[in-house]
């Protein structure tokens, strides 16, 4: 089962193979069929750009295809088995590395989405890695004697300036088209997107198609821009490659602002107006995708704030409020037209009226500020207690201008924690009232029966004395007897009685009669 299914895979990669293999062949022809100033080495070279791409997208397992196209192409147009081997190894390792070094350094596939990777590819892809191939492809010319070692620099520039060209130009529109997810497009964007190729061909025609004056090449700009504004790095590439596809040909014929000179110098100057172009349209439109994504960033941590039930406000160093949530508008009743403008003393009771200008001072010192607990003043002069978390605010230079405070009403919770406290002493009373009760009953016994035989044996005489002793007793006994109901009470709403319970003149009175008299003593 498992052989069955890897001879199809198989199969697949190597018509996969076959066809990177023939795309670098096609693409190698037509450069050299623009060499001029040596029959292998050219200023319009895609293939550098299909090189970049097969390795960035699909991995280093491309190198065959690669390498055998390199070589074809080149056998079959000049020098020997030896200096094709040569330059195909040169061509090689010069989209091997590129690859690498976008992979390592530059965000890998997604190296069009920030601007500082952009720049990346630039150094790295185009203008670093191609000196690879000049050099390995000059000095197998020029040692084999196929080339002369008086005209080697003139043969590297325009080896490598076709080169990087190459990778600026389709090395994008390649990697974009491969790796990026895309968006459904409605009908009238799709409409925009038509009329964009449009204005390039138009303007293409125009600069390039015969109408003399270089100042007419400045008039690719405008598109270019639009592309980066409204269709991303996608739409940036594609407008930059046809382009280049329209302005070489121009270019080859004699025409447009750079087809004066002799033709290699003339394809020289468009390639370096084609990487300049690119290099500002890649650009822009990674600058533009990166605002958008902030933007679409900035949206959700906006939403997140306004349905927080917690108070998030912001303030300048000077205490001056610049943002008041949905949150704060209810916890302090000042709606945040109210509170924006205006210092955040508002919300400071009078006994503490520098608490946040200390906070503030010490965010500006540079020092972490610690989640404390305080009390505000609401708009109706109500004081609320509060936790408050402090964070700064910085600039994009790093330096403290502002903070963020996040508030929440702890009111319930320190309601809560002293009714908690209240029931914890409460009970530690009941506790000792029970053990307390429990060493008077038995000696109360004692003395009660005692009082009880003695009024046997005495006569009238000490009646009234007996029976103020009785009533006495009465007394003590009644408290005892509520001191050993307390251990029934489990409740904190019982508890709330305990201080009633305990009240010694709330016990049985004169008549030694009482309100729930307890039976005798245990």
């Amino acid at each position: 089962m498992e052989s069955t299914m890897t001879k199809p895979r198989g199969l697949v990669a190597l018509w996969w193979l076959a066809l990177l293999t023939l795309s670098y062949f096609v693409a190698g022809k037509f450069g050299l069929s623009l060499a001029f100033v040596h029959a292998n080495a050219s200023p319009v070279w895609p293939p550098t750009g299909i090189a970049f791409a097969a390795f960035l997208v699909l991995g280093s397992r491309v190198w065959p295809a690669i390498l055998v196209g390199a070589f074809l192409v080149n056998v079959t147009t000049a020098g020997s088995v030896v200096t094709s081997i040569g330059i195909a190894i040169g061509n090689t390792l010069e989209g091997h590395l590129g690859a690498d070094l976008v992979r390592r350094f530059a965000n890998g596939r997604n190296v069009f989405d920030r601007s500082r990777d952009v720049f990346k590819f630039v150094l790295l892809a185009a203008l670093f890695s191609t000196t690879v191939s000049a050099t390995i492809g000059v000095t197998s010319l020029t040692l084999a004697g196929y080339a002369h070692w008086r005209d080697y620099g003139s043969i590297w520039f325009t080896w490598w300036l076709g080169d990087a060209v190459g990778a600026l130009v389709v090395g994008p529109i390649l990697v974009l088209w491969c790796v990026r997810g895309g968006v459904p497009w409605s009908r009238a964007r799709l409409l925009e997107g038509v009329g964009l190729l449009a204005v390039v061909i138009i303007v293409s025609a125009l600069v390039f198609g015969g109408i003399s004056g270089e100042a007419l090449s400045f008039l690719c700009v405008p598109p270019l821009i639009w592309a980066a504004f409204r269709f991303g790095q996608k739409g940036t590439a594609t407008a930059i490659a046809l382009l280049a596809g329209l302005a070489t040909w121009g270019t080859v014929h004699g025409l447009g602002p750079f087809a004066d000179g002799p033709p290699n110098e003339s394809l020289m100057l468009l390639q370096a107006f084609l990487g300049t172009m690119a290099v500002m349209s890649l650009l822009i439109a990674a600058v533009v995708a990166e605002r958008k994504r902030d933007e679409a960033a900035l949206a959700r941590l906006a939403s997140i704030v306004e349905s927080s039930d917690d108070a998030i406000t912001s303030k300048t160093l000077g205490g001056v409020v610049t943002s008041w949530n949905a949150g704060a508008e209810r916890l302090y009743g000042y709606s945040a037209g109210e509170a924006v403008g205006r210092p955040n003393s508002i919300i400071i009771p009078p006994d503490r009226p520098n608490e946040m200008l200390r906070v503030l001072a010490r965010l500006e010192r540079g020092e972490h500020i610690e989640p404390f607990e305080t009390v505000r003043r609401r708009k109706d002069a109500t004081l609320v207690e509060v936790s408050v978390a402090v964070s700064p605010i910085r600039s994009s230079s790093g330096k403290v201008i502002g903070a963020s405070t996040i508030a929440r009403d702890i009111t319930e919770e320190k309601r809560a924690e002293a009714a908690l406290r209240e029931a914890t002493a409460l009970r530690s009373v009941a506790s000792l009232a029970l053990a307390a009760a429990h060493e008077i009953n038995n000696p109360l016994t004692v003395v009660w029966g005692e009082i009880q035989l003695l009024a046997r044996e005495v006569g009238a005489r000490w009646e009234s004395r007996i029976e103020a002793m009785l009533e006495a007793l009465e007394r003590i006994r009644d408290v005892v007897a509520r001191m050993n109901r307390i251990n029934r009470l489990e409740q904190a709403e019982q508890l709330k009685n305990l201080p009633e319970m305990l009240d010694l003149n709330k016990s049985s009175g004169p008549s030694g009669q009482t309100g729930d008299r307890p039976g005798a003593p245990d």
